[in-house]
């Protein structure tokens, strides 16, 4: 009988089992075993043990007993936990020196794409700048030891100077890894276990646009949700995180290409709780969709007048998105969830200066900081929208702001990881150079921070505690 279930068991002598659709993985002492691996094993003593753990776990206690993975503390995709970039209270470094990396890996290609990470393990992807070629890569993330690496052929093709060929980021859950690239003018979407084994792989839809691909993959409610706004041909789509099937399609209307990475809310249905995603872009405005149907939740139509690239961000019940242009952000407009589909949200912030147009905004309590692509970061009272500080730091931004411990990690185009104060005073506390060029964001998993150069993954320890 075929288990629809994401579960874990924790079983004795150290073996764990994930099971997620038709996929088995079973994990002792950090290694993973399929049900292949599994066959080829069974005359080894190790391999009994495990076998009549399966059988218990599988035919004794059922699905009835499985308790569901939802673990809020792996950084599963871009941006973290719903892509609000908070790592909690975590403390690191604001200086450090070559010789402070725990490990320092080389990737094969240059890639933007940020990492992730889920329990001892890391993912990031790169591209091979002449073939097109995209690779994952999985390392051990407390060694940077590599576990496993899967190269895709794909093709060269014109894009913006400032884009790569892996400027999409991964997505996780407690079974798959999914990751999204552009091939000979298609739009591919494939997962594979955190083995490495290839599970299913899609084609989502045409490309279309002379910047070229950068849309990341989310994972909510066991569905991955691909939005890829462009000039024609656009779409919202919605996959079974299992099986590989399209479960919904959502024509987007043709415009200007928008680069946002959706989030989720939780929401009602005449009365029925759901989860939705949350998409914005310059010709659909912000929409909630609901991920297992598809049905549009509610929408606020014409609230950006230019292009997003940056991300929505959900603070407590308000969501914000930011539409601009030129490298410059130009609005910012900040809804209040009240409801849901009877009652939509309602706008409650609109600001017009200070704002980023690529990174993402970041909210510590009711402070709202707006990283800027130019270098400026401004400091904002969520609550009314006042200025509190604007001060010019140095460098040019791609990649999106973090908050770790109190304090703000950017790094800059140049490759200079700069830490700001979170606070309502400005205080610079650290500049580092990375030695490489970046477009990343941080990741932070395990009281590790793992920092994006455009060749290679470097991972920094937090500092000790004091009991350490």
């Amino acid at each position: 009988m075929t288990s629809c279930f994401h579960a874990r068991y924790s079983m004795l002598g150290g073996w764990q089992l994930s099971v997620s659709g038709q996929h088995r993985v079973v994990r002792f002492r950090g290694k993973e075993f399929t049900s292949t691996a599994l066959a080829r094993l069974t005359r080894r003593r190790v391999a009994r043990q495990l076998v009549i753990h399966l059988l218990v776990v599988l035919w004794g206690w059922g699905p009835i007993s499985a308790r569901a993975v939802s673990d809020p503390d792996n950084w599963s995709r871009f941006r973290g936990p719903n892509g609000t970039g908070q790592a909690g209270d975590i403390a690191f470094p604001t200086t450090w020196s070559e010789s402070d990396y725990l490990w320092k890996v080389a990737l094969p290609g240059i890639g933007h794409s940020s990492p992730v990470c889920w329990e001892n393990r890391v993912w990031v992807t790169s591209g091979d700048p002449d073939t097109g070629t995209v690779t994952l890569t999985s390392l051990v993330a407390d060694s940077g030891r590599q576990r496993w690496r899967k190269s895709f052929i794909s093709h060269a093709a014109s894009m913006h100077a400032s884009n790569s060929y892996a400027s999409t980021t991964p997505a996780l859950d407690a079974s798959h890894v999914y990751f999204t690239w552009a091939s000979a003018g298609e739009i591919h979407l494939a997962a594979l276990t955190h083995a490495g084994v290839e599970v299913w792989r899609i084609v989502l839809g045409q490309f279309v646009g002379p910047h070229g691909f950068a849309a990341s993959p989310v994972v909510i409610d066991g569905v991955v949700c691909v939005q890829c706004d462009q000039q024609e041909n656009g779409f919202l789509a919605g996959v079974d995180a299992q099986r590989g099937e399209l479960r919904w399609r959502m024509e987007r209307p043709a415009g200007k290409a928008s680069y946002a990475t959706p989030c989720a809310i939780s929401t009602e249905i005449e009365g029925r709780p759901v989860k939705a995603v949350v998409v914005q872009s310059m010709t659909a405005g912000m929409q909630a969709i609901e991920v297992q149907s598809g049905a549009v939740v509610w929408e606020l139509p014409d609230v950006f007048p230019q292009r997003c690239v940056s991300s929505p961000l959900l603070a407590g019940k308000v969501l914000i998105g930011v539409s601009g242009g030129g490298g410059r952000g130009r609005t910012l407009v900040g809804v209040t969830l009240v409801g849901g589909a009877d009652q939509p949200p309602r706008q409650s912030l609109s600001l017009s200066k200070n704002l980023p147009y690529v990174p993402t905004p970041i909210v510590r309590d009711e402070l709202l900081f707006l990283w800027q692509d130019r270098g400026t970061v401004a400091c904002i009272d969520l609550k009314d929208g006042s200025l509190i500080w604007n001060e010019r730091v140095s460098g040019n931004y791609f990649g999106s702001p973090i908050l770790a411990g109190g304090k703000l990690y950017c790094m800059s185009k140049s490759g200079k990881v700069v830490v700001l104060a979170a606070d309502r005073e400005f205080g610079m506390l650290g500049e580092n150079e990375l030695g490489d060029s970046s477009s990343a964001t941080p990741a932070v998993h395990g009281r590790r921070m793992y920092l994006r150069a455009a060749s290679f993954l470097a991972c920094l320890p937090a500092q000790k505690k004091m009991d350490d």
